[in-house]
């Protein structure tokens, strides 16, 4: 294949509606974006590992780490972060059902710190109910 070839194989493909390059495609599109959390207070700690922090966010709150669901992404938008989600789903609560946190996480030599950190809840009942909310649950 010829130079030139190479860099217009790829621009056809997208024109034909073959392969897509979309955000939608990737992991980091099914992490919900910061600004359907609550901000919550950061701590000024770092570990060797994103999901340690997010462990240390979830003790805090009373929950266990083995209780939960963690899913780490590369940020949207920032090369030098992280996206981790911690859901806990299924809360023996009258009003709360689940609750979840987004972390932004930020390297800083070979240390990870929240640099974004905010949480949602799962209600039981209102108008709202089974669905994630920044509301507090009635």
């Amino acid at each position: 294949m010829k130079k030139g070839m190479l860099a217009i194989v790829p621009v056809a493909a997208l024109l034909a509606g073959g392969t897509t390059l979309s955000a939608e495609s990737s992991d980091s599109a099914q992490i919900p974006p910061a600004s359907e959390f609550n901000t919550i207070q950061r701590y000024a700690i770092s570990y060797d590992d994103p999901r340690d922090v997010a462990e240390f966010y979830l003790r805090d709150y009373g929950f266990r780490p083995r209780h939960a669901e963690f899913k780490e992404v590369d940020h949207p938008t920032e090369r030098s972060m992280r996206i981790v989600l911690v859901t806990v789903d299924g809360i023996a609560d009258d009003a709360v059902k689940g609750v979840q946190w987004r972390f932004g996480m930020r390297t800083s030599e070979g240390s990870w710190e929240a640099v974004e950190a905010g949480m949602r809840r799962k209600c039981h009942r209102g108008e709202n109910a089974g669905n994630w909310t920044k509301a507090v649950c009635p």
